[in-house]
């Protein structure tokens, strides 16, 4: 197998624009394989601007391996810039067909080879798996995360293939849907407090720049598990308007609603949807402030957002991720219309 790296925004433009149709071909034959539906097919924007994006924030590593000029492998990492600069979040698949041959352990060898020559040495990675597959071999061995919260197969195929490779299991997430009609039917549950939630849809409104970067912030420290996935985060306004920029050129929208107690950030919450799949929104950041919860702040935000979304956009669907041990986010998650789908 032959192995080709490429550092987003580095490549020729001609031949970036040439590899793009292969690449979704690839990711799209990856996520059917895993069972987790179209709506996880790959977005032709995402896929242009891991490659071509630049950023004094962040980059991404794209590592490709061809077999007689086919794609038969892949991997990416994303790098931060600023800060953690010595971790990376790593991504990397086989085509079904090919698998159990060493082109995953050639490719993972290679990817991690890269990093450690670039300082990054603490590594982490993922792999999706759709409820039906976690669940279908209750009698069979199992992996307990870190966190002491869930569990997963020892058969499937990205945790057999990770847990040889020297990976731990260090948190499950749970996958969650909610279609955003349902938000009109819930209890906004505004208690006589002082709180407002404002609700706005694309870039950050100027006043607001520095109270989504405090939020931001406190997201990279506040959530469970967050010391094993790198320190604190440097965010401020500049950064803030930076990543606007960037998912406006990429065509995505960003919904927000944002918690404020006397003028002062208390939580917040962001859906992105892409004009490639108009129908679809993705959780973001989302977060109260420690100092802030106990007043069901999280489940108001998100049933705020949603009305706002429904009412001014096409998504109909919301996905969001959350830790299986973070039971307070589940709770809210519920209260706000989402169900399991992964």
């Amino acid at each position: 197998m032959e192995i080709t790296r490429i550092r987003s925004g580095h490549g020729d433009p001609a031949a970036i624009e040439a590899l793009i149709p292969e690449l979704l071909a690839f990711d799209t034959v990856i996520n059917r394989a895993s069972g987790l539906g179209e709506d996880f097919d790959p977005i032709p924007e995402d896929v242009r601007h891991a490659l071509t994006g630049r950023s004094e924030y962040r980059t991404t590593l794209t590592w490709i391996g061809r077999n007689h000029g086919d794609i038969v492998a892949r991997g990416t990492a994303d790098l931060r810039l600023t800060s953690n600069t010595d971790a990376a979040e790593l991504w990397c698949a086989v085509r079904p067909d090919l698998r159990r041959r060493g082109l995953g352990a050639a490719l993972l060898e290679r990817m991690e080879s890269d990093l450690a020559a670039d300082g990054r040495t603490a590594l982490s990675t993922y792999c999706e798996i759709p409820e039906s597959a976690r669940t279908a071999d209750l009698r069979g061995a199992h992996l307990a995360a870190e966190t002491g919260a869930g569990t997963l197969p020892v058969s499937l195929p990205g945790v057999s293939f990770l847990s040889a490779h020297g990976y731990g299991l260090a948190q499950i997430e749970r996958c969650s849907v909610a279609p955003t009609a349902t938000a009109a039917e819930l209890d906004l549950g505004a208690k006589a407090d002082d709180y407002v939630i404002e609700t706005w849809r694309g870039p950050v409104p100027e006043q607001r720049l520095e109270h989504i970067a405090l939020c931001k912030r406190r997201l990279s420290t506040d959530v469970p598990g967050a010391a094993k996935f790198g320190g604190e985060e440097t965010w401020d306004g500049e950064r803030v308007r930076a990543l606007d920029a960037e998912k406006e050129a990429r065509g995505e929208s960003m919904a927000t609603a944002l918690a404020l107690l006397d003028g002062e950030p208390a939580g917040y919450t962001q859906v992105g949807n892409s004009a490639d799949r108009p129908t679809v929104g993705w959780q973001g950041g989302a977060l109260v402030l420690n100092e802030h919860r106990g007043h069901r702040l999280g489940a108001r935000l998100k049933i705020a957002n949603h009305r706002s979304i429904a009412e001014n956009t096409a998504v109909d669907r919301v996905y969001t991720w959350n830790a299986v041990e973070n039971s307070w986010m589940l709770a809210i998650n519920d209260q706000a219309g989402f169900a399991t789908w992964a």
